[in-house]
């Protein structure tokens, strides 16, 4: 007999999941609106919130900026010994909020996982994910699931680690995407392998949603220091070719 899995939240990246764990789990989706058409098609079920945080394993696969409302909702009704798994794109803050709302006997682990529907839209065999050991279960049978069944490649950090790296990784990346989106940058006929690279990174991740790019730009704790470093070195190259013309 399968194991149940609830997903809370099933935006973009929850729907997207699912295909991917349905062939070793019992599914149960919520979200705050009505989730009927969209798990039909996906072939799992819809149902309550009280009903999917009562599975054994419960992932929150919502924007941080509601993880906190949407925690103290399901916390009474996530059974003890269970796992709750969280796939934001920080790690500190969510990782934060789950040890001090979910009940002492949930075992807790963070994830990321550095693809999404875009970037694993050809399949996510080989991709990144990174994990977190929280609280509780021990990591290693999880890390084999993820390795030896999706065929992913797992990374371990602390929240810290996590967010120092991606502070660069993926703050400074966004944000120079969506800079490009503002200038409507466009093919050129005389491009060249570093222009089709720089457009090639604003097609991938310079139209994610604003809720994902606040989240990474906002609520990561290193990344307005990373966002200050680039913003002067891009001053200062400025000031150096304006007094060269001098």
């Amino acid at each position: 007999m399968k194991k149940t899995l609830g997903i809370i939240g099933l935006g973009n990246f929850g729907a997207f999941m699912v295909p991917y764990l349905a062939t070793h789990f019992d599914i149960y989706v919520h979200d705050t609106f009505d989730t009927r058409l969209i798990a039909n098609a996906l072939q799992v079920n819809s149902t309550t919130l009280q009903k999917t945080a009562s599975c054994d394993v419960v992932v929150f696969a919502v924007p941080v900026q509601n993880l906190e409302s949407v925690l103290i909702a399901a916390a009474p009704f996530i059974r003890e010994h269970v796992l709750a798994i969280d796939v934001s794109s920080v790690k500190v803050k969510p990782v934060q909020l789950m040890k001090s709302i979910l009940p002492p006997s949930v075992s807790i682990i963070g994830s990321h996982p550095l693809f999404g529907p875009e970037s694993g839209k050809n399949g996510i065999e080989g991709l990144k994910i990174v994990l977190c050991d929280v609280r509780g279960e021990e990591i290693t049978p999880i890390k084999a699931f993820f390795e030896e069944q999706l065929k992913l490649e797992v990374i371990e950090r602390t929240p810290q680690e996590h967010d120092k790296e991606m502070a660069m990784v993926q703050g400074l990346t966004h944000f120079l995407a969506r800079a490009l989106v503002k200038m409507n940058l466009q093919p050129c006929e005389m491009d060249t392998l570093s222009y089709n690279r720089m457009f090639d990174i604003m097609k991938l991740v310079g139209h994610d949603s604003m809720a994902l790019f606040k989240t990474i730009q906002n609520e990561n704790p290193y990344t307005d220091q990373v966002r200050e470093d680039f913003v002067n070195a891009f001053k200062s190259l400025e000031e150096d070719l304006q007094s060269a013309k001098m």
